[in-house]
Formats: structure tokens, sequence, C-alpha cells
């Protein structure tokens, strides 16, 4: 009965392939023939299935081996193991801060937290009340530098802006093209600098380096005619370089003086020194001091 089920089989397959080679329509009704009566016997031999894997076979598909598994879930990549070192500097640096712009026309509350996220530390800040400063859409994370300096990092872990330490617990940033940002400490900012307004008017002179002064101005106590804050009167001869961002009013913020220029971002902030006199902050490559004639 094998055997015969074996023949059977074979003569099918033959049967196929024989009627799709040869031409001539005389030849193909009865090759036809031929097929139906070996189906016949296939099926009445109870062949039913090897009848079913031939066809298949002939149109070259193959029966499923089975249920297909359903394709694993890509694992979601594991954040960054931080250095315990770095950990602990973000532990002690973390805290609230303000986010502002060098003349504070911008500000938001910016929060660096300790706990890991993305490439790096936790932000915490509204989004929106930040859009007005528009490099913080980016921000998704900082790590502090070993250098002391902190860094906002993007979900890529690259630096949007990095901030040097400054005064009174602030930290100041320079973004080229862009301007001077500020992470200001809030209770440092609402401490008492002790600079009264007395104390800063006059004459100031300006210089690349101790001794040498290449302009004079003075810082008057009274308002502004073009700008925020007081006026400054620029005495003749001084640098142009130096008055090309077009000083027109000065003010006093955060312990620091702040000189404004004729633009929203030209601005000029400069910090007290231990000798008594001012500098500008960040230095920018070129020192830029402020000192009594």
């Amino acid at each position: 009965m094998a055997r015969r089920h074996m023949g059977l089989a074979a003569m099918l397959v033959l049967g196929a392939q024989m009627g799709a080679t040869q031409p001539g329509a005389t030849h193909e009704r009865a090759t036809q023939v031929r097929v139906t009566q070996v189906r016949a016997d296939a099926v009445g031999a109870g062949m039913g299935p090897v009848l079913a894997g031939a066809q298949l076979a002939q149109r070259g598909d193959a029966p499923p081996s089975g249920p297909t598994a359903p394709a694993a879930a890509p694992r979601p990549p594991a954040p960054p193991r931080l250095d315990p070192a770095v950990r602990d500097a973000g532990a002690r640096l973390a805290a609230p801060f303000r986010l502002a712009n060098a003349d504070g026309s911008r500000s938001c509350p910016f929060a660096l937290k300790a706990e890991p996220a993305g490439p790096g530390l936790a932000v915490e800040f509204d989004r929106q009340a930040c859009a007005i400063i528009g490099f913080s859409a980016q921000v998704a994370a900082w790590l502090p530098d070993p250098s002391g300096s902190l860094r906002l990092l993007n979900a890529q872990g690259r630096t949007v802006a990095e901030f040097t330490e400054a005064t009174n617990g602030s930290y100041e940033a320079l973004r080229e093209g862009d301007g001077v940002y500020f992470l200001a400490n809030p209770a440092a900012a609402d401490e008492d600098t002790g600079i009264k307004v007395e104390e800063v008017v006059g004459e100031w002179d300006l210089a690349r380096q101790a001794g040498t002064p290449v302009c004079r101005w003075t810082l008057l106590d009274q308002p502004a005619t073009k700008g925020n804050g007081k006026a400054l009167a620029i005495a003749s001869g001084c640098d142009a370089a130096l008055l090309r961002f077009g000083p027109v009013a000065w003010d006093i913020e955060g312990g620091n003086i702040l000189v404004r220029g004729d633009t929203d971002t030209a601005v000029i902030r400069f910090a007290r020194q231990e000798d008594g006199g001012w500098a500008r902050t960040p230095e920018r490559g070129r020192p830029l001091l402020m000192s009594r004639p």
C-alpha cells in the first residue's frame, strides 16, 4: 500500500510538471485528464494530505512550520553610570537657582537636582516660563565639571551652556553669538550686598592692564536718558574698540556694577575685587579693569 501511495504521488507531480512544460492544446487536455484521474485515485486511497503537499510544492509554497514568535521589543538604553565623585559633587552643588540673561530682563526659576537623569543629573524648571531664554528648550540634564564649572546638557549629552563660578554663589556663561547668562542663587541674591550708590558714583578709569588707562567714564546719580538705570558720561579720547557696544546707563545688581549698552544684549558686568577695584566678568579672554583715578 505504501508503495502504491508513493507511486501515485510521483505520478501526480510528474503529470503536473508535464502539463506546465509541454505546449499544444490537445496534449494539455490529455494531460489534464490523466492528472485528474491520478488525483481521484489519490483521494480514494486516503492520500488527501499528500495531494495537498504536492500542490503546495508545485506552487512553490511551503506549509507553515508552526506559530511565529513575536519580535522582542527593543530594550531602552540604560542610563550612564555616573562616577561616585561626580555624584558627590552634584549633591553638594544641587540647589534652586534663577536662570537669567545679563541684564536680568529675562529670567525664570531653574533647579539643579542630585538625582540621575538622562545623560547626567536631573534639572527641574517650568519650560513654558523659561521659553524666554531660547536655549533652555534644549536642556535635559546637568553635570558638575572637574574644573568647578556647571554644564547644562542636551538629551544626547552635549554641552548646551557651561557656567563658571562667579560671585555671591552665582555662575555665569558666555554663549557665543547669544550673550551672557547667569545661574544666580536666590538666597545669595536676596542678601544685602552692602554696595551703596554713593560709593560708586564718580569717575573711574578703565584699563586692560593695571596702571594703563584706556578710557575714563563717570557714573552719575541721575536717571539715564536712554536705557534703564542711571546715566554715565564718557570722557573724550576713549578707546574706540572699548566703546563699540555704546554704553548709555549703569546700575547695581547682585553686588555687581552693570553697564548697559544701546542694545538689549550689550552689557558689561563688573565684579568687585579684593583690592577695592572692579573687573569685568566673565573675562572673555581680555581683562577690563575699573579703578579710581
